[in-house]
């Protein structure tokens, strides 16, 4: 990818990625709920990441990128793929499946607030103010949504918790992949995983989810397309505007670039779902956006530190 001309600011340079990485990641919050509202959880994600996979391969491919994994890295990919593709989509697709859209892109993007916990004791890197700012702020969120959670549906907040295991097995994944730094291509990389992740998933599907496969003959136009949504949209184009962003700007920016998803995930769902979001989402929302900013956002001289540069926010 292109490098931004020196003496532009990069974010012009990056405004159709940001643009798709929002839009894309965003709505799919609704479009998934949307899916498994239709589809089992395991059974809709063994149709899409097979497929997502093969297109981020080709974009690989098309780019120039190697799309071979030299022979003593793959251990190391296939735990990746286990905690970035594998447990991540299994907890989040029957949390969302439990929860408002709107409620789990918030959960699910507390992520690097929980990457940077990890990452003290992994890398070994320091807490200093700011993040444990950001820390007491994601829980902060955490207890008001998981709060609000038992209050109301007088229940264990099942949903929430299942959201809550993907961010952190997710945040285990990325904290991995930085202090692995496989020598792989990104784009390669990620296809990959997805092929690696998606062979547990479509193995425990029957076991889990045993429906006749001709019942995926009468699927109603809704489900074809949150399945496609997710091949084409959520799992190739915004993955492609993931990586060029990782690319092309500076750590903290590409990083900062992925908090307007959950902000879109909240007002998608309210749109395409009808979903009413209480204040308890939106004073959850705000503490979120608020503890990413402090975890993600570095200064000028720190920005080759932060703990989820890497990472893939992918719903």
């Amino acid at each position: 990818m292109a490098v931004p001309a020196a003496g532009g600011h990069p974010l012009a340079h990056a405004f159709v990625p940001i643009a798709i990485l929002t839009l894309v990641w965003g709505c799919n919050w609704p479009v998934l709920k949307l899916g498994v509202a239709e589809l089992a959880p395991l059974t809709f994600r063994s149709l899409t990441l097979p497929f997502a996979a093969l297109g981020m391969l080709l974009v690989a491919k098309l780019s120039g990128d190697a799309i071979r994994v030299p022979r003593a890295w793959w251990g190391r990919v296939v735990v990746l793929a286990f905690f970035n593709i594998a447990g991540w989509n299994g907890f989040v697709l029957f949390g969302v499946q439990q929860l408002p859209a709107g409620r789990s892109a918030i959960i699910a993007y507390t992520m690097p607030v929980w990457a940077t916990l990890i990452a003290m004791f992994v890398l070994h890197e320091p807490l200093n103010r700011r993040k444990i700012v950001g820390l007491a702020l994601g829980m902060l969120g955490m207890v008001v949504l998981l709060g609000d959670d038992i209050r109301h549906i007088r229940s264990t907040p099942t949903g929430a918790l299942l959201i809550l295991a993907a961010a952190i097995l997710w945040a285990c994944g990325t904290v991995l992949l930085r202090k692995w730094k496989p020598p792989i291509a990104q784009n390669t990389l990620s296809g990959w995983m997805m092929l690696l992740g998606w062979l547990p998933l479509v193995v425990m599907a029957p076991f889990f989810e045993p429906h006749p496969p001709s019942y995926l003959l009468h699927l109603s136009w809704t489900a074809w397309f949150a399945i496609l949504y997710n091949i084409f949209l959520a799992g190739t184009l915004a993955h492609w505007a993931w990586f060029t962003l990782a690319r092309t700007l500076p750590v903290a920016v590409s990083s900062l670039s992925s908090l307007p998803v959950p902000v879109v995930g909240v007002f998608s769902g309210m749109l395409f779902l009808g979903e009413r979001p209480g204040l308890a989402e939106f004073i959850a929302l705000a503490l979120v956006l608020a503890s990413l900013f402090a975890v993600l956002w570095q200064p000028a001289e720190k920005k080759k530190s932060a703990p989820a540069a890497a990472t893939d926010p992918e719903p």
